[in-house]
């Protein structure tokens, strides 16, 4: 597998086949915490490897201790692609009511312009989750614990009139994680110019998402002590933005 000349030297350019050192059968958690601890990568995904993983069936829960790691083996170029799709899915789909994070996606001939617009990408789309999960904790007959002084409630009215940005919705996000792929399809239809697509994932907490995704792995439903963390760290954003309106 070869990996394109034109990516610049400050991008991490890899063979798959050489980038983790965990097992071929890890799980899709597993991969992607060698992912994180490796930084921002530039990789080259085979065509084969993304059909490979998408034909896939969905897999089993993962049981609840994986076997240790063999020493030099590494995952499989469809076991990546799959793992890294997995946490967009289960952030999109199972956390961002609980956990709020969000994905950015962005095509360009520049890896960095392709990383900057993934990242605005991500934040608006946060700001749109936080937007959701306001409205949808407002609805309760009674005040929660973590919103005593009904500061969801006085966001939402806010939200409705269109007077939070989105900047202010996701004050205080982190990236978790940015990859990007180069696209050697597009890079052969563009005469050679190199064509990537920057992934970004963007949370409102590394710490509480990383335990999240702890349960997700496993198949478990997401613990109450993460939900109402989660809760008082978005009254806390959303109050402290208020505080600043009056």
């Amino acid at each position: 597998m070869k990996i394109n000349q034109k990516t610049p030297i400050l991008a991490i350019a890899v063979c798959l086949a050489m980038i983790f050192p965990s097992t071929a059968n890890a799980g899709w958690l597993e991969i992607v915490r060698d992912f994180i601890s490796g930084g921002i990568k530039t990789v080259v995904i085979p065509k084969a490897a993304k059909i490979a993983a998408e034909s896939k069936p969905a897999s089993a829960p993962a049981p609840e201790q994986s076997p240790a790691p063999k020493a030099g083996t590494q995952p499989s170029p469809e076991d990546i692609y799959d793992a890294l799709n997995k946490l967009g899915s289960v952030c999109m789909d199972e956390l961002a009511k609980y956990v709020p994070c969000a994905i950015g996606i962005e095509k360009s001939l520049s890896i960095g312009t392709a990383r900057e617009k993934a990242s605005a990408k991500a934040r608006v789309e946060l700001a749109r989750i936080m937007g959701t999960y306001i409205e949808a904790n407002t609805s309760l007959d009674e005040t929660s614990e973590e919103d005593e002084d009904g500061v969801l409630k006085e966001a939402n009215s806010y939200i409705a009139d269109a007077k939070l940005s989105t900047k202010e919705l996701v004050t205080g996000a982190q990236q978790y994680l940015s990859y990007t792929y180069i696209d050697e399809e597009a890079t052969q239809i563009n005469k050679g110019r190199t064509v990537y697509i920057t992934t970004v994932v963007m949370v409102l907490n590394k710490e509480l998402l990383g335990k999240a995704l702890e349960d997700a792995a496993k198949g478990k439903p997401i613990g109450q002590q993460i939900i109402s963390e989660s809760k008082k760290g978005i009254v806390a954003i959303v109050k402290n933005v208020l505080k600043k309106k009056r």
